[in-house]
């Protein structure tokens, strides 16, 4: 079961283990500002989410697929393979992203006038939602696309 990040909720001890979690992943988690924080992690998951394809799209696409070659008693099977099969469950791609995503807004807002962030000659500027994150929302596949 996957889940996205989040440090409330729950009880006390739930609490404790999201932020633990976090922590583990994001050393450097926001969480002496726990609203702020919080406030980045469901950002990032809307931001994941409303750039994921739509799950019930997904898998009618796979359902028409599997129909049209005969194997619609292979369904599930490929659902599964595709992180389909639980739609209540984020794909764990979806779940890095949101991570990944939380960490680039953080970055964003201690940005200096200039656009950078660091010191000297170690310093970059941060895309939300860039390139990267996208891609492992939705993985290149490798093929030509062609209109």
């Amino acid at each position: 079961m996957t889940e996205w990040y989040t440090t409330t909720g729950g009880t006390p001890e739930e609490q404790e283990a999201a932020q633990g979690r976090l922590l583990g992943e994001w050393p450097d988690a926001p969480l002496d500002r726990p609203e702020t924080c919080e406030m980045l992690l469901e950002v990032a998951r809307e931001q994941v989410v409303v750039y994921a394809p739509d799950p019930g799209t997904a898998e009618a696409a796979v359902a028409a697929v599997l129909e049209r070659f005969g194997l619609t008693h292979k369904l599930v099977d490929v659902l599964a393979v595709l992180e389909l099969d639980d739609l209540t469950d984020p794909p764990r791609r979806y779940v890095y992203a949101q991570l990944q995503q939380a960490v680039n807004l953080w970055n964003a807002g201690r940005v200096s006038s200039d656009g950078n962030l660091g010191d000297g000659a170690f310093t970059f500027t941060p895309r939300p939602l860039d390139r990267t994150i996208k891609s492992i929302i939705r993985p290149i596949d490798g093929k030509p696309h062609v209109l």
